[in-house]
């Protein structure tokens, strides 16, 4: 059943066949940001994907640490079905890769993610908390998801919501970056490789902006006399990638070279990633051999899990990195600001 809601920054699509249970319906538009509604207990079964879009600029750009407001995302009880729902029951809502909450749900935090109204239109909803129990209880939260578990239900009630909201200010408001862009492009080609340059670019966007005093023009005159092999660059991209390569999260090649357009292996990935965070004092143990320049860094991304090895405990750091595996690894890395 499709039906609509929206407000006058955000307007959402979702088509939902899950426990009994439709959610309220509107227009597309132009940036697309798809969520999904699922039951974690019926494994078998597809997610019902559905898409907000966000309006709050003229022009929507997505970029890292911005406090998007996507509005309300309210499920309501399919027309027709007396008692959609039960004590019991089970919801999980799902961000597409490329977003992340700013803050992990967890059982003590969950109501700046969802909420059941005392009343809707003057109907007085079945979702109530009851004398020992809450209507809606905390089951699990990563940095993109959360799933509740029906507690209390008033059939009394004429009418159902239950509501998911994303826009509490340093917990349910999301981070956006440009992977929801790419990461979609990547899944129909997901054994291709990747470009220095395109990772080094997503990196930038995914990671917190780190501080700099030099103005925008010192920053892109510092990566032009880096690098002389680099195409023409955006505003944008000059700017993030200079921060990195100032902070030395991206160091290059000898004589100036960054080599663009050479395909990145999985150590030089891990080393851009590895250099984001403090060094850990836990070693990873891989079967091959690292080498020197890479160690370090490498067991950085390993120990903090923003890369990963393969099942013989091997970390293969001269194989080229897939785009499949470039899109795990940077959504890591966004994740790992929420934790």
């Amino acid at each position: 059943m499709l039906s609509s809601f929206a407000n006058k920054k955000t307007t959402i699509l979702v088509v939902v066949l899950l426990l009994w249970l439709a959610i309220p319906a509107a227009s597309w538009a132009e940036t697309d940001i798809k969520i999904s509604v699922s039951d974690p207990d019926k494994k078998d079964q597809a997610d019902y994907i559905g898409t907000t879009v966000n309006k709050v600029l003229d022009t929507p750009t997505v970029s890292f640490g911005e406090n998007r407001v996507l509005g309300t995302l309210r499920i309501t009880g399919k027309e027709g079905i007396g008692t959609p729902i039960k004590p019991g029951n089970k919801v999980k809502v799902s961000l597409p890769v490329g977003l992340s909450y700013m803050q992990v749900p967890n059982a003590q935090n969950y109501k700046n993610y969802v909420q059941w109204p005392e009343k809707v239109d003057g109907l007085k909803n079945q979702i109530v908390d009851g004398s020992d129990i809450p209507g809606v209880k905390f089951i699990a939260g990563t940095p993109r998801s959360i799933t509740v578990e029906i507690g209390n239900v008033d059939y009394t009630g004429k009418t159902l919501a239950l509501d998911f909201v994303f826009n509490k200010e340093n917990f349910s408001t999301v981070r956006v970056t440009k992977l929801i862009e790419v990461a979609e492009d990547y899944k129909r080609h997901p054994n291709e490789g990747v470009t220095r340059l395109e990772f080094a670019k997503m990196l930038a966007d995914v990671t917190v902006p780190f501080s700099s005093s030099a103005s925008l023009t010192e920053e892109e005159q510092h990566l032009v006399e880096k690098f002389t092999d680099l195409p023409a660059l955006t505003t944008r991209d000059k700017k993030n990638l200079s921060r990195l390569v100032k902070s030395g999260i991206i160091a290059g090649y000898p004589g100036g070279l960054f080599k663009p357009d050479k395909n990145i292996t999985r150590a030089e990935a891990a080393v851009m990633v590895g250099r984001i965070l403090p060094e850990s004092k836990k070693k990873a143990v891989f079967k091959d051999n690292i080498p020197a320049w890479a160690l370090e860094s490498i067991n950085n991304a390993k120990v903090y899990g923003l890369v990963v090895g393969y099942p013989d405990g091997t970390f293969r750091p001269d194989q080229l990195i897939t785009k499949s595996e470039a899109v795990e690894i940077l959504q890591r890395v966004l994740e790992s600001y929420a934790n």
